[in-house]
């Protein structure tokens, strides 16, 4: 019985003795500066066999990768002692060479939470990193969330919440604050895809005639509807039928159907009749654009959004097309000219210059737009789709 008395003692004596001693110590994985270690890590409990914690931290340049784990006595005194051996011109541990590495081991639980305290030749990093510049809390249509606000070693964590909203740029899922007081990302936006969730105001000035006319309008009035998502915030779209004069009633401005793609192309369809009807006076239908189509009156949208003038014809125009577009493009208007060519038929290649400003805005097809080229769809994408963030209708920094 005494026997069994001393050995339940013995064992719980060695149990006790195990709790006590077991070392806690600050634990993570490579991050990327002392206060981002402390705010992602966790107190681990230490293994018998590894008596002390360490805390490496190496450096490229500005660039800074931190550890922190259990380790044992031995191995982490051997870091540590390579601290002040030479490599190359300067110590292994050093504050004026462009890469350096530093190991501090301590024994006390918890004591490696904060910066090196083993290395005078090492004051960088020791606890002295600078807030970064506030960081907004509004992520419109998403969220952030910031664990130490603006403070050195903060993580910005961002989310879009709303439907077909992503993070742009892609790989920016989270910011942090480094220790020399800059973010290590520019914050990104909530955006959606381009194509097919254009931002732009586009006024659609159309003539067509001959024998074709009446299919070359259905499908030009048919591919201009679903050339991007119609609604508020992406693709809208104002249609006008000119001949010698602008056919007034054939106007369908940018706030008459909302966000119904589909009334907008009934409208199109039902007020647009083709005319042949006298001279083709192409510069006085862009003037009338420029007065009554692409106006805030007219439900245009703000400076935000990019503004195209767009000019459909499958004949020469009547009238002088250079002035006019040479007023859009002073106004800040796109000027693109899509023509068609069918039956012998060429365009004077002058005027369609005159019209478009640049080759890279001319656009010739034969009867439909099956022939657009890839390297025309990209030049509508670079010009609306270059940088998401900033064909998101809103505001942003």
């Amino acid at each position: 019985m005494a026997m069994q008395i001393v050995w339940r003692f013995l064992v719980l004596l060695v149990s006790y003795l195990s709790f006590v001693q077991a070392l806690k110590c600050m634990t993570c994985e490579w991050s990327r500066s002392l206060d981002e270690c402390d705010a992602s890590g966790t107190l681990s409990e230490c293994m018998p066999n590894q008596e002390s914690c360490a805390t490496t931290v190496r450096r490229y340049g500005n660039y800074v990768l931190v550890k922190k784990k259990c380790k044992s006595k031995g191995a982490c005194k051997s870091n540590q002692l390579q601290n002040t051996r030479y490599s190359g011109e300067s110590t292994q541990c050093n504050s004026d060479k462009l890469s350096s590495v530093c190991t501090c081991c301590c024994k006390n639980d918890k004591c490696n939470v904060g910066g090196l305290t083993c290395s005078r030749n090492y004051p960088t990093f020791q606890n002295t990193e600078q807030d970064c510049p506030a960081v907004s809390t509004s992520l419109p249509h998403g969220i952030i969330e910031c664990n130490k606000d603006n403070r050195s070693g903060s993580v910005c964590e961002y989310q879009c919440t709303e439907k077909d909203y992503s993070l742009w740029p892609k790989a920016t899922q989270s910011n942090i604050c480094l220790g020399n007081g800059s973010w290590s990302n520019e914050k990104p936006c909530c955006a959606r895809p381009c194509p097919p969730y254009y931002l732009v105001d586009t006024a659609m000035v159309v003539h067509f005639t001959g024998k074709n006319a009446e299919n070359l309008l259905y499908t030009t009035l048919t591919d201009g509807a679903i050339f991007g998502v119609v609604a508020d915030d992406a693709v809208k779209i104002s249609t006008l039928y000119y001949n010698e004069n602008p056919v007034e009633s054939s106007l369908i401005k940018f706030n008459e159907y909302g966000e119904n793609a589909t009334l907008l192309l009934e409208l199109m369809l039902r007020r647009i009749k083709i005319s042949n009807k006298g001279p083709v006076n192409t510069g006085k239908a862009m003037r009338y654009a420029l007065d009554h189509m692409l106006t805030p009156e007219a439900g245009m949208r703000d400076s935000r959004v990019p503004r195209s003038l767009d000019v459909y014809l499958n004949t020469n125009p009547d009238d002088d097309v250079k002035g006019p577009a040479d007023e859009a493009r002073r106004r800040g208007f796109l000027v693109y000219v899509f023509g068609f060519e069918y039956d012998g038929f060429k365009f004077d290649r002058q005027m369609l210059l005159d019209i478009a400003g640049e080759e890279g805005h001319i656009f010739v097809y034969g009867n439909d737009f099956s022939e657009i080229t890839e390297a025309q769809m990209q030049d509508l994408n670079d010009h609306f789709c270059s940088n998401p963030c900033d064909h998101v209708l809103h505001e942003h920094e």
